[in-house]
């Protein structure tokens, strides 16, 4: 259950970001990362960082996608829901990485960049704990 909230925690502190902002939510990611190491996670040990995805067109979440491949990311939980009479897309992109700041600042800049370019919500980024 820890886990789960942990990887909750760096999901949802980034679901203020607006995409046109590619500054990367450096406060944030550190916090976050300390949760994961508090914890128990190995920094120094890969991680599976999930980027979160949300797109009102189908298309537009295929070209990020393939887009996220093309840059060595995987691409996972992708799928389409309706909330309140709004259809919405939604895919993670996954890459392993250790708990390194620097890393984590670049790929939260990146996210936010396809997102912009993609008419896409970037919702931030989760981790399981990796010991």
């Amino acid at each position: 259950m820890r886990k789960l909230l942990i990887s909750l925690m760096a999901m949802l502190g980034f679901s203020g970001v607006q995409a046109a902002e590619f500054p990367p939510n450096v406060e944030m990611n550190a916090k976050t990362i300390q949760a994961l190491i508090d914890a128990g996670s190995d920094p120094s040990k890969p991680h599976p960082l999930e980027h979160h995805f949300y797109c009102f067109s189908s298309d537009l979440l295929k070209k990020l996608m393939a887009k996220g491949e093309s840059l060595g990311y995987r691409v996972a939980n992708v799928g389409d829901n309706v909330h309140d009479g709004t259809h919405y897309w939604y895919g993670d992109l996954i890459k392993e990485t250790v708990l390194d700041i620097k890393v984590i600042n670049s790929e939260n800049s990146l996210m936010l960049k396809l997102a912009s370019e993609f008419d896409a919500d970037y919702d931030g980024w989760g981790t399981p704990v990796v010991e």
